[in-house]
């Protein structure tokens, strides 16, 4: 185990992530766990601070914390980045190694887990995500321990200040450049043409902060690929799909602030919209307000979404999916919390949720809008509505 100075900035101030590892260490007591494994990338993400980009390589990096000063177990590869990059400050490395699956942290994190004393106590583990073949390997390495569910995930799923002020920044970016781009947009643009204007909003109003923006399968989606959700497009597919009069624009842009997104969606009409696009977009706006009328600590997951959901299908339209799910580092993290029917879970003050509101309407696609709602003290707030510039109402050019 060893240590190495910090030669780049962590994404927020060190005591943010002396926080972090309080709140893990507080849950650990009331679970009565001795030692939790932090194997989700984007919980060691959160925990670490570290700049190395997991989804380039896909190789673990895990994190055993205990009483002690936590412990990164990371490939030798990356070793010496994680070490300058992150708020931990000791290592293990394991190298590359087997026929097939080159990547073992299990025996490494194991034999720390003896070092330190802990392979006859009570260990936690995200029995969501870690593999049988991963617990088959504790279970043959430390048979003494005891091996119970416990998710760093739903510790972060609450989020600090820091953090949510981060967000509101990336929300408000993102809202302005899609405004910008609404207004300026015009038949003949392609995908990729709405995209770039977008990017460069963001671009221009982050200034040295911007790093990305999302370009993904969803983000524009012209005339008859409004009826693709989620569909793989090439650049070029992108750039030969151009509006024209009398088609929609589908259009879900984001922007990553240290990596955790503000992200919106929008729909816009160029000439005359039929009638059952303008009824089906205010009926999702009018289905949105509902549910934040609702949305507020304590309240369930199911309440929440039959606001929302009970108002289209009374007005005839299918929502096909969820009303709200986890959105933050990397866009995506709904696997954790999700506003779904039927749900028992109860919100808490800091979560953050993406409510999408949208429909289908056959031969035309999807239609709707959304925001980001975070839930507080006393109800909740929609993050993208501070001095907002980009209606959720259908724009019509």
């Amino acid at each position: 185990m060893t240590e190495t100075p910090k030669t780049y900035e962590l994404p927020f101030p060190p005591s943010e992530y002396e926080a972090r590892q309080q709140r893990v260490r507080a849950a650990m007591a009331d679970a009565r766990v001795d030692a939790c494994l932090i194997t989700s990338p984007r919980d060691f993400h959160w925990f670490t601070g570290t700049r190395v980009d997991y989804w380039a390589s896909e190789s673990p990096q895990w994190a055993i914390v205990w009483e002690g000063e936590p412990v990164g177990v990371v490939r030798h590869l990356e070793a010496a980045t994680h070490r300058c990059c992150s708020f931990l400050r000791r290592w293990i490395e394991y190298p590359d190694e087997g026929p097939i699956n080159p990547y073992d942290p299990v025996g490494y994190t194991a034999a720390a887990l003896k070092e330190l004393g802990l392979a006859e106590r009570r260990i936690g583990v995200n029995l969501r995500l870690v593999s049988a073949e991963e617990l088959r390997w504790f279970q043959e390495r430390l048979p003494a321990a005891e091996l119970v569910d416990f998710r760093v995930e739903r510790i972060r799923v609450r989020r600090s200040p820091a953090e949510v002020e981060c967000l509101r920044r990336a929300v408000k970016v993102n809202q302005d450049a899609l405004a910008d781009t609404i207004a300026e947009v015009e038949p003949g643009w392609s995908e990729w043409d709405v995209l770039e204007h977008v990017a460069a909003g963001h671009a221009r109003r982050l200034g040295d902060d911007y790093f990305r923006s999302a370009s993904g399968s969803t983000c524009c989606q012209v005339g008859r690929h409004m009826m693709h959700m989620h569909a793989i497009r090439s650049p070029h597919e992108m750039k030969e799909q151009k509006i024209r009069r009398g088609e929609g624009m589908w259009i879900e842009p984001g922007v990553f602030l240290r990596e955790y997104v503000g992200c919106m969606i929008r729909t816009v009409w160029f000439g005359e919209p039929p009638d059952l696009v303008r009824r089906a977009v205010d009926a999702t706006v009018e289905a949105f307000d509902r549910m934040i009328r609702v949305l507020a600590p304590g309240r369930q997951a199911d309440d929440v979404d039959t606001a929302a959901r009970s108002y289209l299908t009374s007005h005839g339209f299918d929502m096909q999916h969820r009303s709200g799910y986890m959105s933050n580092e990397k866009w995506l993290d709904g696997g954790i919390l999700s506003i779904t029917p039927g749900n028992p879970l109860r919100l808490e003050t800091g979560q953050v949720f993406h409510c999408p509101m949208h429909v289908h309407l056959p031969g035309i696609g999807y239609v709707g809008t959304s925001e980001q709602v975070l839930v507080t003290a006393d109800g909740c707030e929609v993050l993208g509505d501070r001095d907002r510039t980009c209606s959720r109402q259908l724009f019509v050019k």
